[in-house]
C-alpha cells in the first residue's frame, strides 16, 4: 500500500467524494419524491468525482506530473509543450475576444438584452487571463 504523500489533497479528496454521493442521493432521492430529476444534480456529481479521482491521484505521489515528466523529457520536448501551450493559450484568448465582440454587437444591434451579460463575462474573462498572464510572468522573471 502506498504511503499518503500529501494529506491536504487525500482529505480534499474524500470530501470531493462525499459531495459526490450526496449529489447523487439528492438526485435520486428527488426522482423518487416526484419532483423531478435535476441533470445539473447528476453533472455537478461527475464533476466533482472526477475531481475527487484527482485529488487521490495527487495524494498518493509526491512529486508535481511537471516534475515526473521533466524527468524523461529533453530539451525538444519542453520546447514544443511551451510553444504549443502559448498557441493554445493565443487561440483561446482570442476566440474569448471575438465572442465577446459580437456578443457587445448582437447586443448593440438586436437589442436582445440576455446578451449583455455574456459579453460581460467574456470580457472579464478577458481581462482575468491577462492579469494572470501578467501576474505569472512577472513571477517567473524575478524567480526564473
Amino acid at each position: 500500500m502506498k504511503k499518503i504523500e500529501n494529506k491536504f489533497n487525500f482529505f480534499l479528496a474524500w470530501l470531493m467524494a462525499a459531495v459526490a454521493v450526496a449529489c447523487l442521493v439528492v438526485y435520486f432521492l428527488a426522482a423518487a419524491w416526484g419532483k423531478g430529476k435535476d441533470p445539473a444534480l447528476l453533472a455537478a456529481a461527475f464533476v466533482v468525482a472526477v475531481w475527487a479521482v484527482t485529488d487521490f491521484y495527487d495524494a498518493f505521489h509526491k512529486k508535481p506530473i511537471e516534475e515526473r515528466v521533466a524527468g524523461q523529457a529533453d530539451e525538444r520536448d519542453v520546447y514544443l509543450a511551451m510553444k504549443s501551450s502559448r498557441a493554445a493559450m493565443m487561440i483561446f484568448n482570442k476566440c474569448l475576444i471575438l465572442a465577446s465582440v459580437a456578443a457587445f454587437w448582437g447586443y448593440a444591434k438586436l437589442d436582445a438584452a440576455f446578451l449583455l451579460p455574456v459579453a460581460v463575462t467574456l470580457a472579464a474573462a478577458v481581462l482575468f487571463l491577462f492579469l494572470l498572464l501578467l501576474g505569472v510572468n512577472l513571477y517567473y522573471e524575478k524567480r526564473g
